[in-house]
């Protein structure tokens, strides 16, 4: 990575905190200037949440590795636009992260192991009856876990936006949705339906 030459030497000498020891917005105003320090810092902070949220949506290590890279090249780039008083940097450092995995899991498609024989024709699943599985399940879950899936995945819903219209806090909407997720993901294991 390339680092920008200070915009004048008179920005080099005034007083600022060391990296380490600034606020979340100095460094992104640093970044923004073109400081590696403060760069390096911000990624000793948060570099290892930043993989894990990759890591959460792209499961392969090594492609949560490229996601991880890509958002902090996205913050290299883009640190001098962050508002703060739209939201925390940390908020906003991990929707680059969760940005940058989704592109990385739509480029890159996991490729099977081994072909398995299928008596289908077509190769794939059903989705007609894939879809009735899913509506079935649906209904087995509880209310408050459904109406919050439902609003992710069929209204394409941010966790924001649905605690929004649900007028519920966002941990719990989190909360219902992860939960949600598992009970789903359980039934299907046990071939439930």
């Amino acid at each position: 990575m390339t680092v920008p030459v200070p915009r004048s030497r008179s920005s080099v000498r005034r007083r600022r905190a060391a990296p380490g020891e600034a606020t979340d917005e100095e460094l992104l105003r640093l970044i923004a200037e073109g400081s590696e320090t403060a760069f390096r810092a911000l990624f000793a902070r948060y570099g290892g949440a930043v993989y894990r949220v990759c890591r959460e949506i792209v499961r392969d290590p090594d492609a949560a590795e490229d996601a991880a890279q890509e958002a902090f090249v996205r913050v290299w780039r883009a640190a001098g636009t962050v508002d703060a008083s739209k939201g925390s940097p940390v908020a906003w450092l991990l929707t680059v992260a969760r940005n940058a995995a989704r592109n990385v899991a739509r480029v890159r498609v996991p490729q099977p192991a081994e072909v398995e024989d299928s008596p289908d024709p077509s190769g794939g699943e059903d989705p007609v009856l894939d879809r009735i599985w899913v509506e079935g399940a649906l209904t087995r879950l509880p209310d408050d876990e459904r109406a919050a899936l439902e609003l992710a995945y069929y209204a394409d819903l941010s966790h924001s936006q649905i605690a929004a219209r649900l007028d519920q806090p966002l941990g719990t909407v989190k909360t219902r949705l992860r939960r949600a997720m598992g009970r789903l993901a359980d039934m299907a294991e046990e071939g439930v339906l």
